[in-house]
Parts: structure tokens; sequence; C-alpha cells
């Protein structure tokens, strides 16, 4: 007899549904486990979250026990764009009067006008020499140390752009390029470098052809067969700061004050003042970013470990240890006492003041106050370098962080821990699916050798029915 198709055809079961609930119920503790799994998941996810709060935590307390947040500066002129002014933590507060009378700037020297740049010039010797020329290219000084260069241009090499290539190639503290106008094409040579001795002269030796239309020994008459013309002198920046005469070779006067740096850009109409102080609202900015990435930290776990007694849950992290350590290890940093200075014992007494939910908030009025003290305000937060009191409370802060956070601190160790639960629970459901692949299997079987029994039993009763039914006469 055939096989039955399709289970419960031979008996008349609903065998498939039959199946189906007896799976589910076996499913049961399947079901348990992949729940079980969310909720690790779930909790490892949070303590990803939790790590990433601490650590800017951390980061922001390491801003404020660095010295460079607590010398910081502003500065302040009346100027539009004559120059900059740059201040760095050794910088003291002051006032300044800045007058830029002249740029320092670059010599530079042009030929007369060649047919092209692939004119042919000459050959001969350049011989340039590194110093510096009085006003008007009247005298000139070999600057002290600085050897002539010789640049030795034979045939072949004789072409305008050939000799521009030479000179670029010789090291000698110029640069060379064409200049392409109605006339021609002209040689330009400047200095490197702007300054008073990095002014140079060219002389010619051996010279055929126009060569000697390169030299520069002086000249300011316009450029001919004879030599180059004096375009721009190499100059100093020449510059009064607070009435006293400064110069540099470059447009920066570095380091004029202590750990301030003058960047010019054109002379001034007058005298500017400058206004360095402290960054009063940089460093309050810093702390404010500090308070707020702490009530980001606390308020997470408040709301991760909280109990709803209105709907009688929990939340995912609620009564978890860990958590409940790390919000209580953090408040702690904060909120302890300080010997670091005298003047100020508790982050409270600048103004950081604890909510009744546990979070911090900023009394700007207070904390002002305080930063008429600003040296004991930096004490409170920085490192005790001079070994005679105590590091800062942010110094405190960051190294409890790196703790928390860091290679198998307090986050991490939690973390891994989640993942080998969750690594167990996987392989368990993998081994819980197998069983129930089998028992379904089982169950197929089953049901199937019995719909095949209750076929041939149905199909035996028929038969016997036919034979000792009626007869027709």
């Amino acid at each position: 007899m055939a096989g039955i198709q399709s289970i419960g055809i031979g008996s008349g079961l609903d065998a498939n549904s039959i199946i189906t609930q007896l799976l589910a119920l076996e499913r049961q503790p399947l079901v348990r486990l992949q729940k079980a799994a969310s909720g690790v998941q779930s909790q490892i996810s949070l303590y990803g979250n939790m790590r990433s709060k601490a650590d800017a935590v951390g980061s922001s307390a390491r801003t404020l026990a660095d010295d460079d947040t607590w010398r910081a500066t502003t500065v302040n002129f009346n100027g539009a764009d004559e120059f900059t002014v740059s201040a760095g933590g050794t910088a003291a507060p002051t006032n300044l009067e800045v007058e830029i009378t002249a740029l320092a700037q670059r010599q530079g020297v042009s030929t007369r006008a060649f047919a092209s740049a692939s004119a042919e010039v000459g050959t001969g010797i350049l011989t340039i020499q590194r110093g510096s020329w009085s006003a008007g290219f009247g005298n000139f000084t070999a600057a002290a140390g600085a050897a002539p260069i010789e640049v030795m241009i034979g045939t072949g090499q004789s072409s305008l752009s050939a000799i521009r290539d030479a000179i670029n190639g010789a090291n000698a503290g110029v640069t060379a390029t064409i200049l392409n106008d109605t006339g021609g094409a002209r040689l330009v040579i400047r200095s490197k470098d702007t300054g008073q001795d990095n002014g140079f002269s060219i002389s010619t030796l051996a010279a055929t052809g126009d060569f000697a239309a390169l030299g520069f020994t002086g000249q300011t008459v316009p450029a001919g067969a004879a030599g180059a013309q004096g375009d721009a002198r190499a100059t100093d920046l020449q510059a009064k700061v607070n009435g006293a005469t400064v110069t540099s070779a470059g447009n920066t006067l570095s380091n004029v004050l202590d750990g301030v740096s003058i960047t010019a850009t054109k002379p001034t109409a007058s005298a500017r003042t400058v206004t360095i102080q402290r960054d009063l609202a940089g460093m309050k900015g810093k702390i404010q970013a500090f308070v707020t990435a702490y009530n980001d930290l606390i308020g997470f776990i408040r709301t991760q470990t909280a109990y709803n007694e209105a709907t009688k849950t929990g939340a995912p992290l609620q009564g978890d240890r860990i958590a409940l350590l790390v919000q209580s290890r953090v408040r702690g940093a904060t909120l302890e006492p300080s010997g670091a200075t005298s003047a100020f014992g508790r982050l409270s007494d600048v103004g950081i003041a604890l909510q009744t939910d546990g979070s911090l908030k900023v009394d700007q009025t207070k904390m002002n106050k305080a930063l008429d003290q600003l040296d004991a305000v930096a004490q409170l937060f920085t490192r005790d370098e001079a070994g005679t009191a105590q590091d800062g409370v942010a110094v405190r802060i960051e190294s409890l962080v790196k703790a928390l956070t860091g290679t198998d601190g307090t986050i991490d160790s939690k973390q891994t821990s989640l993942r080998a639960v969750l690594r167990r629970n996987q392989q368990d459901q993998t081994r819980m699916e197998d069983r129930l692949a089998d028992v379904e299997k089982r169950l197929k079987a089953r049901y199937t050798a019995l719909d095949n029994q209750m076929s041939s039993l149905n199909g035996l009763g028929a038969y016997v029915a036919r034979q000792f039914g009626p007869t027709s006469t």
C-alpha cells in the first residue's frame, strides 16, 4: 500500500497541529534562553554606553587637570588686519602698544627681456654671495659665515630656462623664475627668505654673449646688457612694542614678551593697543563640559538601575552591583574633600554644587568670585608638581576613570563576563535547536506510521463490510 503523503489524511487527525503544539511545549526552554540572551546583549550594550560616558568624564577631567588650561589667555586689540598676536601659557596678563613700521621682505632683481625662455644668453660663471645692502643698493656687506656659491654655465646650458634651472639647483639661497610680458622673457631672482642679511649680489666671470646681463652688483638703473635691475631690497621687520624698537628677519616677532608672538601682515597707521588677559570664559566652558559629562554618566546609571513603583518593573540594570559601584566611585571621587589648596576644599566651594537628584550644577556667581583666586582654583583641579600638598580633584577623577574603563578595568571586566555568559547561552541554544529538530523528526515519523496503520485498518474495515453486507438477487 502506498505511504500517506500528508500526515493526518489516513487517520483523520489534525497531526500537523498536534505536532506544532507539542513542539511549542518543547521550545519553552529555548524561548527562555533567547529571552535571557536578549537581556545579556542589552546589558553589554548598556555597559558600552556607560564606558563611553565614563570616558567623556575622564577626558573632561584630564583637560581640567592640565596646567595649560588655567594658563590660557585671550588677546584683544583694536587692529583690523595689520598683525595677529598669539599668547601662550607663559604669557602674563598685560597691555601692549604695538606699531608696525615696515615689513620684512626679500630682495628681488630682474634682467632685461630676452626673446623667449629658450633664447641663448651665453656662458660663464655666476657667483652668488649672500649679504646685506645699504639703502638704495649703495653698499654690500657679505653675511658672516656665508660662502659665495658659484654656478657654472657651459655650452648647451646657456638658454634662459637652463640658467634658471642651474641657479635653482645650486642651493645658493635664491630662487629664479621666468617672467613673460609684452617685452619678452625676463629672469627674476629673489631671496628665499626675508630679512636684511638674506640679500645677495651676483657677479659674472668669463662671460660670453649676453651673460653679463645676469649680474647684479647694486645698480638700480633699468636692466640691460650690463646687468640686472634691483627691484626690492631685503629688509628686516621694523616695529615698536611699548615704544621700544624691535626688528626681525621674518614678519613674526617670536617671544617678543614671554609667551607672546606678533605676526605682521602690513604696516599700521598708528600704534595699536593689545590686551592680554586670562581666558576665564574658556576655563568656565571647560568646567561646564566636565559637569555636563558627569551628569550624563550619573543620570544614565540612575535611569538604567531604577525601579518603577507604578509598573512594578525594574530597568535593565536594576540592582546591578557593578553599575552601582561605578556610580558610587565616580560620585565619591568628585565630591570628596581635597587638600590640594587651603582656599577651596571642595568643588562646591568654587560653585560646582550637588543637586537633589545627584547631578551637578554650576553657580556662575560663586564661580566668578572664586576665579578671582585663579591660582587656587587651578590647584583644586591640577596635579601637585611641587609635592607640597595633594593632587587636585580632576587628577583623582581622571585616574579613577582609567581604572574603570581601561583594559581589565571594572567596566571592561564586566563586559567580558557578560560576553562569556552570552557565548554559553548561544551554545545552549544551538544544542536545544538540535534536540528540537530530532524531536520534530521523531514526532513526524510516529504520526506518519499511525496514519499508515489507520489507513490500512480503515481499508480492511471497508472490505469486511462489503463481504457481510446485503447482496442483490
